[in-house]
């Protein structure tokens, strides 16, 4: 019976030391490593910690069948699904290794886009622009095409703005990069600047029809979007005409006087 207690008292004490130890780990090792290395290296002293502490128990204990029972146990769990699991545990190490990414970058895996929340041994977690949280298994990831956008600065957005009608293509085309410029937010120090082109000119709806494109270089977020861009040319280009059309109202009205 004071054996078992002694174990008893053993194990909680293991307990909480690994989660004093793991924790300490963690917060040294986050100074200069990676995160999700630092956190690798963290559920790594706990589990050295408990082995240590189980080790002490079977000393107190004596029971050479209590380590039976544990190897029959984790060989059934391997045998039972823990396939994945490993799998998953070499892709997790894989990636801390080779960072592909790291926590905060905004990147593409599959079908899913968003910024890494977390990275574990087992799965990574994104958040998206809808404010879902995806959970990946590492064994996915590994096996697919990763885009991070945030390893190279900056993001292209591109909008194409259609004008009807007749009109100067030129003093357009000025326009559009006057309004491309004062987008914000805007990528500064760069060599990339506000471009705008004439793509097509075409007949439609019984007129002639013009597509300009514009591209203008912006931060690396997680809510940067095409559609930003082009709802801020046109919102430019709208108060522009409704301006002017209010100048030659006035003088019209001016000119009656």
């Amino acid at each position: 019976l004071v054996n078992g207690l002694i174990a008893l008292a053993i194990a909680i004490a293991g307990y909480f030391i690994s989660i004093i130890v793991s924790r300490m780990v963690v917060t040294i090792t986050s100074r200069f490593l990676d995160p999700g290395v630092a956190g690798f290296f963290g559920a790594l002293s706990r589990v050295a910690v408990m082995v240590y502490a189980l080790s002490l128990i079977f000393d107190q204990i004596g029971v050479a069948g209590v380590i039976v029972v544990l190897v029959t146990a984790l060989t059934g769990a391997f045998a039972l699904g823990s396939e994945r699991i490993a799998s998953d545990l070499v892709a997790g190490f894989n990636l801390l290794l080779l960072r592909f990414y790291r926590v905060g970058d905004i990147v593409t895996i599959s079908d899913h886009h968003g910024k890494i929340a977390a990275i574990s041994l087992t799965h990574t977690s994104l958040d998206t622009r809808n404010r879902d949280r995806i959970i990946i298994p590492n064994s996915e990831i590994f096996s697919q095409v990763i885009v991070n956008h945030t390893a190279v600065q900056g993001v292209q957005l591109r909008a194409e703005i259609r004008i009807l009608g007749a009109h100067d293509r030129g003093v357009m085309i000025d326009r559009i990069l006057a309004a491309a410029q004062s987008f914000e937010p805007q990528l500064r120090g760069s060599d990339e600047k506000p471009k705008v082109l004439l793509q097509e000119v075409y007949h439609a709806e019984g007129e002639m029809a013009s597509v300009y494109v514009a591209t203008v270089f912006a931060p690396n977020t997680l809510y940067s979007h095409d559609y930003e861009l082009l709802l801020h040319i046109r919102r430019t280009l709208d108060q522009q005409d409704a301006e002017q059309e209010a100048a030659e109202a006035q003088e019209s009205a001016d000119g009656q006087e």
